[in-house]
């Protein structure tokens, strides 16, 4: 883990749905610099929204999130600029289906930090060798494997130099086999020292690669230790009847 300080600050973070449904109630926590942070928690805890109010994408009901120094709740703030800053990698790829891999990788480094076609597509190619998948550039989303398009979305969020990378359970939609190829590049950039937060449901990828782990059930933070100690030595007996279900 790098000693640099916290990236993200989150405090009291509250996301309500209509009147009664707290999907987040009261949420602190800090992500430090170079750290991998797993959520780990039964469906409907509130993981997935966690993630999703850390860029801005489900507005918040109320508290603040300070990325790099900047509160995201206030009003005078340029989301879209610090959202550049934020790869975020979603279950369901996202491509265009109508561009080229290349494309797809391309459009935002250009349009958004006014990079030229010959820089974005030296970059965009470097990453597609690096996940094995540089043969593919001129194909389309339709024509790849489900963990080919992981792959890519994976590098497509890279193309922006990001800050930090967030996963929102990125291997559920992937055929057993094919989740591998996927943990694989991510657990690369963990040893390239990346910020990372995984909403997950791989418990060896959270045992193994992260630094931290947060276990979350009904909108709040029940546990956070270890990986070591979330799985060997849980002190809730929330956590220990979850683990007893999915290890």
């Amino acid at each position: 883990m790098s000693g640099n300080g916290i990236l993200i600050q989150v405090q009291d973070l509250v996301k309500t749905f209509g009147e009664s449904v707290h999907a987040l109630n009261s949420v602190t926590a800090d992500i430090r610099r170079g750290e991998v942070v797993c959520i780990i928690g039964p469906s409907g805890s509130g993981k997935s929204t966690f993630l999703r109010c850390l860029n801005r994408l489900e507005d918040p009901t109320g508290g603040h999130i300070i990325f790099d120094g900047v509160d995201l709740m206030d009003k005078k703030t340029n989301i879209d600029l610090h959202r550049q800053k934020m790869g975020m990698v979603f279950q369901h790829f996202n491509l265009f289906p109508n561009m080229s891999i290349l494309k797809n990788m391309t459009l935002a480094p250009m349009k958004l930090q006014g990079k030229s076609k010959a820089e974005a597509e030296k970059e965009a190619l470097a990453l597609l060798e690096r996940v094995g998948l540089a043969d593919r550039a001129e194909a389309y989303p339709n024509q790849l494997s489900g963990g080919q398009k992981q792959r890519i979305a994976i590098v497509r969020a890279l193309c922006m130099k990001p800050e930090v990378m967030l996963f929102d359970e990125p291997t559920s939609a992937l055929d057993p086999e094919m989740v591998g190829e996927v943990l694989n590049v991510m657990k690369d950039l963990a040893k390239e020292h990346m910020t990372m937060v995984v909403v997950t449901h791989e418990m060896g990828f959270a045992r193994e690669v992260a630094d931290r782990v947060i276990f979350m059930a009904e909108g709040k933070i029940v546990e956070e230790n270890t990986p070591e100690e979330i799985f060997t030595n849980p002190r809730t007996e929330r956590l220990k009847n979850f683990l007893g279900k999915v290890i």
